[in-house]
C-alpha cells in the first residue's frame, strides 16, 4: 500500500464560516481522495462527501475504483470485472487480506459496483456543487482482481502483463468507457508499488499515457511513474513520498499534486490512538496536517506547475461509513478555500471547531468530534533527566536506519516519543536480536529504577516485545540479572507499556534487552531510564 507541500497564496476573502467558499485561483487543486475499493462505499455516502467538500471549498473527488480488494466500477464489455472482480469472500478489508487464498466470489458475497448511469448522476451531482470528479484505474499492479476476472492478462496474480499487447487493447476499452462516464480533464492510472517487470514499466507507462491523450484527457500517475526523461512530462505527478520527488518532477516539467503519506494520509491515528478505533498506524492530529500542508505549498507556491493538494482516505482499515467520515473530517478541511484567509494555528482551530459542529449538527457527517480532542501522548513534552541521560549506549543489536531517531544517543537523549514510530524520537529494531543495547554510567552509583516504554501498533507490524531482560554489572564483563518478564502477545491493535525494574543496586553498566514474539515483526522504544 501507498505509504510516504499547502500555504495558499492569500486571497482576499472573509474567513466567516457562513460565507460560500471562494474560487480558488493560485491552487486549482484542493482535493480529496476515498478509497472506495478495499471497502466499498454507497452513493449515498460520496453525496454527503461532495456535500461536506463543497462546505468547505475542496473542488476535487479523486475515487479510487479500482484495487485488489474491488472493481467498483460497470465496464459493459467486461462484465467479469463486477460480475467476478466486485466480490469477496470476506468482508473486513483485513481478514480477507490476510487469508492466504484472497478469493473473490460472486454477488452473493461481499462487495458491489456502481453501475454507469450511477455514476453519471454523481458526476452531476458534483458538478452543481463545485467538485469535479476524478476516476482512477490502477495500472499495471495492485489488478489482482483484473487477473481473477480475466487471467489471461495477468503477468503474475497482482500485475497486467506490460508486454501483452491484449492488455492495451483492453485499458484503451475500459477507459473509452471511463471517458464516456466521467468528463473530468484528468483520469489517475495509478503506476504505483509494482514489485515486477520494473524494467518495462517506464514504457508502459508511455503507452497508458498515449491512450488517455488520444481520449483527450491528461494522465495523472503516482510518482513511481517519475522518470528522468523530460518525454514524460505530460504526466502529472501525485507525490505520496517526499518532496525531493516533487522538486525533480518539477525540474523536469511535470505538473505536480502534492499528497505526501507523512501528513495527507487519513489512515493515521488523529487523537491518542488508545482511545481510537483501529486504523493503519501512526499519529496525524488536525494541527499536523494544517502546519505541515502550508508549509510544504508555501515552497511551491510561485511554481506555475504546482497544482495543489490532495488528502487521501486509503480505508484498509475503514470498513463502514461512519468510520470513514470520522477519519476524513475535520483533517481534509486544511486544504479548504473556506480558510484561505486564516493565517495562525489558534484561529484555524476555532474556525475549525466551528466548522465541525456545523458537519455534525446541520449535515449529518459523522466527523471526529474535535472539542473532545485528546491530543499528543504526555511524555512527548516531557524531556528525561536521569542518570542515563547524556549516557553513551553500545549497540549489541542494531537498530535500523529506517527509524533511526537521533542515531547512537536516542535512547539516552532525554527525548520521548509521542504517539507515531515515524516522530523521529522512537528507535526501531529489526534484527534478530531487536532491542539489546548496554549504557556506560561512567561510574558506579547507586540505582534504584531501569525503565523504558514500548509500542504496539499491528499495521504496520510493530509488536510489544514478548522478553525482557534487564542486567547490570560494575564492570562490563560480569552481568547479573536484575529482571526478566516472559509478556505474552497482547491483542489489542494498538498499545503503549512500560517495562522495568525497581529495587535497590549499584551498577555502571546497564543491559537492557526486549526480544520479539512468535508475531515477529518491528519492536519500537522511545528512551531506557536509569535512575
Amino acid at each position: 500500500m501507498k505509504k510516504l507541500l499547502f500555504v495558499l497564496l492569500l486571497i482576499s476573502f472573509s474567513p466567516s464560516l457562513h460565507a460560500q467558499p471562494s474560487t480558488p485561483t493560485d491552487q486549482p487543486w484542493r482535493g480529496l481522495m476515498i478509497d472506495v475499493s478495499r471497502h466499498f462505499m454507497p452513493i449515498s455516502f460520496l453525496e454527503r462527501q461532495i456535500d461536506a467538500m463543497h462546505y468547505c471549498g475542496l473542488n476535487r473527488l479523486h475515487l479510487h475504483l479500482t484495487d485488489a480488494a474491488g472493481w467498483r466500477m460497470e465496464i459493459k464489455r467486461y462484465p467479469r470485472l463486477t460480475s467476478v472482480g466486485a466480490w469477496r469472500t470476506a468482508w473486513e478489508w483485513k481478514t480477507w487480506w490476510n487469508d492466504g487464498q484472497r478469493a473473490y466470489a460472486d454477488s452473493t458475497a461481499h462487495g458491489g459496483y456502481y453501475t454507469q448511469d450511477q455514476l453519471r448522476q454523481l458526476v452531476a451531482y458534483a458538478s452543481e456543487r463545485g467538485v469535479e470528479i476524478v476516476p482512477e484505474i490502477e495500472f499495471p499492479a495492485h489488478s489482482e482482481e483484473v487477473v481473477a476476472a480475466y487471467p489471461s492478462l495477468g503477468y503474475n496474480h497482482a500485475e497486467l502483463d506490460m508486454e501483452n499487447p491484449n492488455v492495451y487493447d483492453f485499458m484503451h476499452n475500459v477507459l473509452t468507457e471511463v471517458c464516456q462516464v466521467f468528463p473530468s480533464e484528468y483520469i489517475h492510472l495509478g503506476g504505483d508499488e509494482a514489485a515486477t517487470q520494473h524494467e518495462r514499466q517506464p514504457a508502459a507507462m508511455r503507452r497508458i499515457n498515449a491512450i488517455v491523450r488520444s481520449l483527450g484527457r491528461k494522465m495523472i500517475a503516482w510518482d513511481e511513474a517519475l522518470t528522468s526523461d523530460p518525454a514524460d512530462s505530460t504526466i502529472t505527478i501525485m507525490v505520496w513520498r517526499n518532496a525531493d520527488t516533487a522538486l525533480k518532477a518539477l525540474a523536469l516539467g511535470h505538473h505536480v499534486i502534492l499528497s505526501p503519506g507523512a501528513y495527507c494520509y487519513l489512515d493515521k491515528y488523529q487523537d491518542a490512538p488508545t482511545t481510537q478505533p483501529e486504523a493503519m498506524g501512526g499519529y496525524l492530529p488536525l494541527r499536523e496536517v494544517w502546519e505541515r500542508t502550508r508549509e510544504a505549498a508555501e515552497k511551491l507556491r510561485n511554481n506555475p506547475r504546482f497544482l495543489g493538494l490532495q488528502t487521501n482516505l486509503w480505508t484498509e482499515y475503514i470498513p463502514t461509513e461512519e468510520y470513514a467520515e470520522y477519519m476524513i473530517w475535520p483533517r481534509a478541511m486544511c486544504l479548504g478555500s473556506r480558510f484561505d484567509g486564516i493565517t495562525s494555528w489558534t484561529d484555524f482551530q476555532r474556525a475549525a471547531l466551528k466548522a465541525t459542529r456545523h458537519l455534525r449538527r446541520e449535515m449529518g457527517i459523522q466527523a471526529f468530534p474535535l472539542h473532545k480532542e485528546i491530543g499528543q501522548r504526555p511524555e512527548y513534552g516531557c524531556p528525561a533527566k536521569c542518570l542515563s541521560t547524556g549516557k553513551p549506549v553500545t549497540y549489541n543489536s542494531p537498530y535500523h536506519p529506517a527509524y533511526p531517531a537521533s542515531g547512537a544517543t536516542a535512547l539516552t537523549d532525554g527525548l520521548r516519543g509521542g504517539w507515531a514510530n515515524t516522530d523521529g524520537r522512537w528507535q526501531g529494531f529489526i534484527s534478530k536480536g531487536r532491542l539489546d543495547v548496554t549504557i556506560d554510567l561512567g561510574q558506579t552509583q547507586s540505582i534504584r529504577r531501569i525503565h523504558a516504554d514500548f509500542m504496539q501498533n499491528v499495521g504496520p507490524e510493530i509488536f510489544l516485545p514478548s522478553h525482557i531482560i534487564i542486567s547490570a554489572s560494575t564492570d562490563g564483563q560480569e552481568f547479573y540479572t536484575l529482571y526478566y518478564i516472559y509478556s505474552p502477545d497482547n491483542a489489542s491493535p494498538v498499545a503503549f507499556t512500560t517495562h522495568g525494574w525497581r529495587g535497590k543496586t549499584r551498577a555502571r553498566y546497564i543491559r537492557y534487552q526486549a526480544l520479539s514474539g512468535p508475531r515477529g515483526g518491528w519492536v519500537f522504544t522511545d528512551e531506557i531510564l536509569v535512575e
